[in-house]
C-alpha cells in the first residue's frame, strides 16, 4: 500500500479479498536433485534469502513511508496491531484481539502479553497513541495521514494550515484526537462515524508502534517491532535483516538472514538472478518471452493476478494548466490510447486493460468503458478543447514524467507515439531517479505523470477515497470533486458492503467522467523464484513477491 504508493519497480502491487485470492508458494519446492527436501532437514544449508528491492528506500520511517521499496523492508521489521494470514484474512498482529462497539464507533484493541521491541523495551498501548498521533500530526506532513480521517478529531487535524496554526493549536487538536490507552495493554480508537473497513487500517505499516526519540535513518539504533531487525543499511547498495531475538508476537523466523539488494536496472536484476546472486526477481516485459521459452527458467516462474493499477495522471494543481481547465482535453488524451496494443507490446500481454480504478475481483469493480480507443474522436475533442481554451497545439509544450530504471521507458514511448499520431504534437519525456521523481511530483508535477497503485486493504474505499478524494495524500493529480467526496463519505458510513458498493460505483462513474487519470492496465505478476526457496507465500498484496512472510521462508539444499 502507494502510494503515493507507486509501482516504483517492475513488480506489481495489489490486494484482493481473501475469498478471491489464491495464495501461492514458490514454483518448485524441490531441491536440485529433484527430491523434496525441507530446509529443516538440511542443517548445512545457509538460511539466507536474497532479494532485490529495486532501489534505495527513501525512508524506513513508518510514518513517512509511501513507496514499495520502503514498505517491502517495513513488512519484516515492523508489525501493526493486525496483520494478514496467507489467505489475506485479517488476523492478530501485535494485538491479541479487538472488539467493536454496537454503534461501530469504538474499537478496543488488547495487546498480546510480553511483546517487546528489538532492544528489549516493552511495547505498550501508549506507543500506539504516540505513533497514530504522529501520523496525523500536520507538522509531519505524512502522505498517509488521511487514513486517520475517520478517527474523532482526524478531519480537524487534516484541515490544519501549518503556516498559520501555532504549535499550541496543533497540540490541542492532538489532545482531542480519538486514541487512548486506558492501560498498558489496551488501545482504544474512537471513530467520528462508523467505518466498516477501519480494522483494515490497523494492518498498515504506518500504524506500527513507535516511541518518541526513535531514529529511522540508519541501521545503528533502529528499533524494530517485527520478526526481523535491521542490522545493516549500506545506502544505495544493500540492506540486511536478521531475526529479532525479542520477537514473541508470532512464529519465530525460519530464515536467518535476508539480504536486500538495491538494483535499480530491471535488466541488471534479472542478470543477477540468472547469475545466482539473488533468489527472487521480477522480469522486464521485454524478457518475458525469452523466459517462457527457456526450459530451465520457465519452471521457476511464479504467475498470478494482483489487484493493482498502472495509470498516468494529469496535473490539475496548476490553475492555469490546460488539463486543469479542460475536461474535454483530458478525455481526448484518454481516447487516443490503444490499451490492448499497449499491453500486448509493452507488458508482454500480461494484465488486462483498465477503464476505471477499482480492479476486477474487488467489491466495487465495474465493467464499463467511457473512452474506447478512437483516434478520430480524440482528434475532434482535442481540437475543440484547444478552441475552448483559446490556444494552439503548439502552445501546449507538454511533458510526461516517469521514474527511470524501472521498465517504464517503453510505456512512455508508446504513449508519446499515440499522442503524436492522434494530435500531431510531441510530448516531451522526462525521466528522473526514483527519489527525485517523488520530490518532483510533490513540488512541481509534470503535465502528465506515471503512477501505480496496489490496495492496502480489501475494500473499494482504498482505490477511490485513498486515491482521488480531495484530502488524500496519494492524490497527486490534485483532483477534487466535492460531490464525489460526499458519495465516498456516505459509502464509508453505510453499515453493509451491499449498501456501500452502489455509492462507490456512483462515485467511480463520476470520477471517470471527469477523467483526472488515464487508467491503462490492471496488474499481473510474473516473477522468478529459485527452486530451493521454500515456504514462500505470494499474495496479491505483495509489492515484492512474498514480502509479507519473508521471515517464514526456508532454503533447501542446492548446488
Amino acid at each position: 500500500m502507494w502510494f503515493k504508493k507507486f509501482l516504483g519497480v517492475f513488480v506489481a502491487l495489489g490486494l484482493v479479498l481473501a475469498a478471491c485470492s489464491t495464495p501461492g508458494t514458490s514454483p518448485s519446492s524441490e531441491a536440485s536433485d529433484g527430491a523434496s527436501q525441507p530446509a529443516s532437514e538440511a542443517p548445512d544449508v545457509e538460511q539466507v534469502l536474497r532479494v532485490d528491492l529495486g532501489g534505495e528506500p527513501p525512508t524506513l520511517d513508518p510514518t513517512q513511508a509511501t513507496d514499495s521499496q520502503s514498505i517491502n523492508v517495513l513488512r519484516s521489521i515492523t508489525r501493526p496491531l493486525a496483520y494478514y494470514d496467507e489467505n489475506l484474512e485479517v488476523v492478530p498482529g501485535l494485538a491479541e484481539s479487538w472488539e467493536i462497539s454496537e454503534d461501530g464507533q469504538t474499537i478496543t484493541f488488547t495487546l498480546k502479553d510480553g511483546i517487546q521491541y528489538s532492544d528489549g523495551t516493552p511495547i505498550t498501548a501508549d506507543d500506539f497513541v504516540f505513533s497514530w498521533k504522529r501520523l496525523i500530526d500536520p507538522r509531519e506532513a505524512a502522505g498517509y495521514s488521511y487514513i486517520m480521517a475517520d478517527v474523532v478529531g482526524g478531519e480537524d487535524l487534516l484541515g490544519v494550515d501549518t503556516e498559520t496554526a501555532t504549535d499550541e493549536d496543533i497540540e490541542a487538536l492532538l489532545d482531542a484526537f480519538g486514541v487512548s490507552a486506558p492501560d498498558e495493554s489496551t488501545f482504544v480508537v474512537e471513530l467520528a462515524r462508523p467505518a466498516a473497513y477501519f480494522v483494515y487500517i490497523a494492518t498498515s505499516w504506518t500504524t506500527v508502534p513507535q516511541q518518541e526519540g526513535f531514529s529511522f535513518a540508519e541501521a545503528d539504533g533502529y528499533v524494530s517491532s517485527g520478526p526481523m531487525k535491521l542490522v545493516e543499511w549500506e545506502h544505495n547498495a544493500q540492506i540486511v535483516l536478521e531475526p529479532n531475538e525479542n520477537w514473541t508476537a508470532g512464529p519465530a523466523p525460519t530464515i536467518e538472514r535476508i539480504e536486500m539488494a538495491m538494483i535499480q536496472d530491471p535488466a541488471a536484476s534479472l542478470a543477477a538472478y540468472e547469475a545466482g546472486e539473488i533468489d527472487i526477481a521480477g522480469v522486464p516485459t521485454q524478457e518475458i518471452s525469452r523466459i517462457q521459452g527457456d526450459p530451465e527458467l520457465s519452471d521457476q516462474v511464479l504467475q498470478g493476478d494482483v489487484l493493482s493499477i498502472y495509470y498516468f495522471g494529469f496535473d490539475l494543481k496548476d490553475p492555469e494548466g490546460p488539463f486543469t481547465n479542460s475536461v474535454l482535453l483530458r478525455q481526448a488524451f484518454n481516447e487516443a490510447v490503444d490499451k490492448e496494443t499497449m499491453i500486448a507490446t509493452t507488458f508482454a500481454g500480461l494484465g488486462t486493460p483498465a477503464n476505471s480504478l477499482v480492479p476486477p475481483g474487488m467489491p466495487g469493480a465495474q465493467d464499463f468503458e467511457l473512452y474506447p480507443y478512437d483516434p478520430e474522436k480524440a482528434k475532434a475533442d482535442f481540437d475543440q478543447a484547444l478552441a475552448d481554451l483559446g490556444i494552439a497545439a503548439g502552445d501546449l509544450g507538454l511533458e510526461v514524467g516517469f521514474n527511470t530504471d524501472a521498465n517504464h521507458e517503453d510505456k512512455v514511448a508508446f504513449l508519446q507515439e499515440q499522442w503524436r499520431q492522434a494530435f500531431g504534437i510531441d510530448v516531451t519525456p522526462v525521466g528522473l531517479e526514483w527519489g527525485a521523481y517523488l520530490e518532483r511530483l510533490e513540488s512541481d508535477p509534470f503535465d502528465i505523470f506515471r503512477l501505480g497503485w496496489g490496495a492496502d486493504y480489501p475494500h473499494p474505499n482504498n482505490f477511490l477515497t485513498d486515491l482521488i478524494s480531495c484530502s488524500s495524500g496519494n492524490n497527486n493529480m490534485g483532483y477534487c470533486n466535492e460531490e464525489v467526496d460526499a458519495l465516498l463519505q456516505e459509502a464509508a458510513v453505510a453499515p453493509t458492503l451491499e449498501e456501500q458498493v452502489p455509492l462507490y460505483n456512483q462515485a467511480q462513474e463520476m470520477v471517470m467522467a471527469d477523467a483526472p487519470i488515464i487508467p491503462l492496465r490492471m496488474g499481473s505478476r510474473f516473477t522468478l523464484v529459485k527452486p530451493w526457496i521454500q515456504n514462500l507465500v505470494a499474495t496479491a498484496q505483495d509489492s515484492n513477491t512474498g514480502e509479507l512472510f519473508y521471515d517464514q521462508v526456508s532454503v533447501a539444499a542446492h548446488e
